[in-house]
């Protein structure tokens, strides 16, 4: 009989727990071994929060960089996808913005992205080719029907569909966007591969989701957003087949989670996700552009400093002493400088909630209308010229509607009139 000592019997014993813990480890590997999906969009522009209240700080193209970076460094097989809609309304700023959402993107790395009606305002031309923009139900236009991917030993096909209902088309031309039909879903089946998991990035309205739902072709449909209070997140979208997922507004938050599961979590992106430093250069560069589009205007703006129809807080004084010591003790008295400490007071958006009628022939800059910066009584009262001329006329005044021009959306969450009125109320 042969005997074994102690010591070899120890080591078998330790090889077969090592080898029973490696097929816990394979088995739980490959438990885990599918795509884990982030999806974002709807940024509408909104590439960082403003910061004027801190219960509406969230979002932000760097935040989101932070949280995909994390998310990439846990999982090897991520799946990154966007739902459009990113770019700001047209204005000379926001080309500005809509160059940094792209460049911004291409660090990001999404594997497939919807162009909502927000591009198509801007017009094709504007779209970096380089970025993987993808609209399945288009004819004639240089962006692929189908996006596919090798993630974790699965074949995944990405759709994307866009209502025509949402697009502008020259109606004395050919449709280049086809809305949903059984043509076109039998089109894109003789496009497929045998074996695929299918994915459709969609923005429509709940009964073309419910064509496509029926179709039962896709393992996975996700909706860009169709809400645009971001105080009042809607994640929602109701169809008369089954609720879908809906991306929350100006890119507050992002959806996550493994492909199996049946909803994915959200995320939002509030204050305590820092800033990605990856995308730091582009908002640098971003602030010094802005502020020479500011510049930039100022001799041309500077001719219309003699037609201005502002006279400042200073000329109510006189008659107005208590409701000027009022104004004086109110943050309003100060609202430049809050924009100053942070770097913003050559951004229009912003200047336009802190200084007196900005881009309306009043306010140029803090060196050459002095008189006009901060929140004054013309904010809210209208020029005060022709008061001047005859104190007895008083132009109407709306405080509510005032107030609201303002103090709106995530610029100022906790607003609420009741409140904030007798703050400021004045004779």
């Amino acid at each position: 009989m042969k005997m074994h000592s102690v010591s070899s019997l120890s080591r078998r014993g330790t090889r077969f727990l090592l080898g029973l813990l490696g097929t816990f480890l394979l088995g739980a590997t490959l438990v885990h071994a599918e795509p884990y999906l982030v999806v974002s969009g709807d940024l509408r522009g909104e590439i960082k929060p403003c910061g004027c209240a801190e219960e509406g700080d969230m979002g932000g193209l760097q935040r989101r960089g932070t949280a995909l970076s994390n998310w990439r460094s846990e999982h090897s097989d991520l799946l990154y996808l966007d739902l459009g809609n990113n770019f700001p309304e047209p204005s000379a700023q926001g080309k500005l913005k809509l160059d940094l959402i792209q460049q911004a993107l291409k660090l990001l790395k999404p594997a497939a992205i919807l162009p909502g009606p927000h591009e198509w305002n801007y017009g094709q031309a504007t779209w970096d080719t380089s970025l993987p923009y993808l609209l399945s139900n288009a004819i004639d236009l240089p962006w692929p029907q189908v996006i596919s991917q090798n993630v974790s030993g699965e074949r995944w096909e990405i759709w994307g569909y866009v209502t025509p209902n949402l697009l502008y088309q020259n109606e004395n031309d050919l449709p280049n966007v086809l809305p949903v039909s059984n043509a076109l879903i039998q089109q894109w089946q003789s496009q497929s591969q045998p074996g695929s998991k299918r994915m459709l990035l969609f923005r429509g309205t709940s009964v073309e989701a419910d064509r496509f739902l029926q179709s039962g072709w896709f393992d996975r449909i996700l909706v860009g957003s169709t809400n645009d209070d971001e105080l009042n997140q809607v994640t929602t979208f109701a169809t008369a087949t089954q609720p879908l997922q809906m991306i929350p507004t100006k890119g507050q938050g992002l959806y996550h989670g493994f492909s199996s599961s049946d909803q994915l979590d959200v995320r939002w992106l509030r204050l305590d996700t820092a800033d990605w430093e990856p995308l730091t250069p582009l908002f640098t560069n971003y602030d010094q552009e802005v502020k020479q589009l500011f510049l930039s205007g100022l001799k041309r703006m500077q001719q219309l400093q003699q037609e201005t129809r502002f006279v400042g807080a200073a000329a109510c004084t006189t008659c107005h002493t208590q409701a000027h010591q009022s104004w004086e003790s109110s943050r309003h008295s100060h609202a430049l400088a809050t924009l100053t400490r942070v770097g913003k007071d050559f951004d229009p958006e912003c200047l336009q909630c802190h200084v007196v009628g900005f881009q309306k022939k009043g306010f140029l800059s803090n060196q050459l209308t002095p008189q006009l910066a901060n929140v004054q009584c013309e904010n809210c009262h209208g020029s005060a010229q022709e008061h001047l001329k005859n104190p007895l006329n008083h132009p109407p005044l709306d405080a509510r509607q005032a107030c609201v021009n303002c103090h709106v959306g995530s610029h100022s969450p906790s607003f609420d009139f009741s409140t904030y009125w007798p703050k400021i109320q004045h004779k």
